[in-house]
């Protein structure tokens, strides 16, 4: 993992994957630098949430007062840009190696219990 300015960051080709992040802290979702915004913007493009996002917050209200926890998510992508956030911000940037760790570890987890031969 490479630990990047704003100004550094801005450079990462799309399909990075990121987390913003202070010293010994990551701050937010693992995202994805998914594709530029436009210029009329500055430097900003859009961003994938790894994480899915609950579809509502008063669905979870509701159902909290059952006691069932049963949610709907979805996918998000959202704007991110360098503007958007302190100057002290950085950037902790994820190598192919790392990435394809994250991603190994959640395939295995879905195989976890079951007598499954080709993961």
């Amino acid at each position: 993992m490479r630990i990047l300015t704003a100004q550094e960051f801005i450079k990462e080709p799309y399909g990075t994957v990121y987390i913003h992040y202070k010293p010994e802290m990551f701050i937010g979702n693992l995202k994805i630098k998914s594709e530029p915004r436009g210029e009329k913007f500055g430097d900003s493009w859009w961003a994938t949430d790894v994480l899915p996002w609950v579809t509502s917050d008063e669905e979870f209200k509701e159902q909290k007062k059952f006691n069932k926890y049963e949610l709907e998510t979805e996918g998000f992508c959202t704007d991110d840009a360098t503007y958007n956030h302190d100057d002290d911000l950085l950037y902790a940037v994820f190598n192919k190696e790392e990435v394809k760790g994250m991603t190994d570890r959640l395939i295995e987890s879905l195989f976890k219990g079951e007598n499954i031969t080709n993961k």
